[in-house]
């Protein structure tokens, strides 16, 4: 019989309460989005989330920037906004407030992408112009992708059992209760298109 070997590693975890980042705004943004403002853009993202984190992986790895001015490789090629948000008929009706959505939060909130040049945002009044702003994904933060997938399933999930409960409670009809179930997650696989 084989001796057993124990196999360890004893390097840190990266510990980080993901949810708490995605869904509360840190100091800076505070100042800048109102309440109900972070909430239109969490609910974007929990519908969207998962596919803006998809064009991040499959546009990066082998995707890298040349032009950046540390030449270490830890970004990807730099691309506007609009070229972070992949096409669809959801994402493209959603369009501009996906692009507030990776502005706010992937940039400001996450700092998974970051302006290539800070000269080129131009803030005009209330408007903050990207037109000529391309931004870098950060491939040190790629681990961050499961994690944050994670929080959108769940809060998906939660939020079609917390409707489930609420109808079953006010119909008591577990026909209505599941019929409203399927509605919520087929609306929520219709937005993939």
């Amino acid at each position: 019989m084989r001796n057993h070997i124990r196999i360890i590693d004893n390097s840190n975890v990266v510990k980080q309460n993901y949810f708490k980042v995605a869904w509360f705004r840190n100091e800076e943004l505070k100042n800048q989005v109102s309440l109900l403002r972070w909430i239109w853009l969490c609910i974007l993202e929990v519908m969207f989330g998962e596919e803006l984190l998809e064009n991040f992986v499959t546009t990066c790895p082998d995707n890298t920037s040349p032009e950046h001015k540390n030449g270490n490789n830890e970004y990807c090629m730099a691309n506007m906004l609009n070229s972070h948000i992949p096409n669809g008929i959801f994402t493209n009706l959603f369009r501009r407030h996906l692009i507030e959505l990776l502005y706010y939060k992937y940039y400001l909130q996450y700092l998974m992408i970051i302006p290539s040049s800070q000269d080129s945002v131009h803030v005009k009044g209330k408007t903050i112009d990207l037109t000529r702003s391309p931004f870098w994904f950060r491939k040190k933060l790629l681990y961050q992708v499961i994690a944050f997938r994670r929080v959108y399933i769940l809060s998906a999930i939660t939020l079609n059992l917390t409707v489930d409960v609420a109808v079953f409670i006010y119909s008591s009809d577990l026909a209505v209760t599941a019929m409203v179930a399927v509605s919520l997650e087929a609306t929520r696989r219709l937005l993939k298109i």
